[in-house]
């Protein structure tokens, strides 16, 4: 038999103590990757499409929860949604959708998991690097349709 204790509820506290410090960090990892993948759309497209992480409200005690979507600037077109991503309580995991009506459906059944930062910044890398990803075949879709000549007015060639 040992004859030191080990104080459970102590380590509880220290666990939980850096699982709240973990999760902004996730939070923060999650905007950066999004915010890095919106610069190269809106450098890519001159400005005329954004990609956003909107934030989902689900009340107060939920898991930060937002939608990526990639909108084309001045246009009455919904944005394209490109998953929905949600942080847990100790950070990461973070828990991928392929939509957000896949992640209403099911809130459980998340299809990707990023246990790291790493992880997450390879699927923004993929997201943005892979020709069948699709925000690169929507942005492709938005540069074709922007960047056709204008009709006349008079609908004449």
């Amino acid at each position: 038999m040992s004859n030191s204790t080990v104080d459970y509820a102590e380590l509880l506290r220290e666990a939980i103590k850096q699982a709240r410090a973990n999760a902004p960090r996730a939070v923060h990892d999650l905007l950066r990757c999004a915010s890095q993948a919106n610069e190269a759309v809106a450098g890519v497209t001159g400005g005329a499409a954004v990609l956003e992480l909107a934030p989902i409200n689900q009340g107060e005690n939920a898991e930060p929860t937002y939608q990526l979507q990639l909108r084309k600037v001045d246009s009455e077109a919904p944005p394209s949604d490109l998953g929905v991503y949600s942080v847990s309580a100790a950070g990461y995991p973070i828990r991928r959708w392929y939509s957000r009506n896949a992640w209403e459906v099911d809130p459980e059944k998340s299809v990707q998991e990023f246990l790291t930062v790493m992880a997450l910044e390879n699927h923004f890398k993929w997201m943005v690097s892979t020709p069948d990803s699709r925000l690169v075949l929507l942005v492709t879709f938005f540069q074709q349709n922007g960047s056709a000549p204008p009709k006349p007015a008079n609908g004449r060639a």
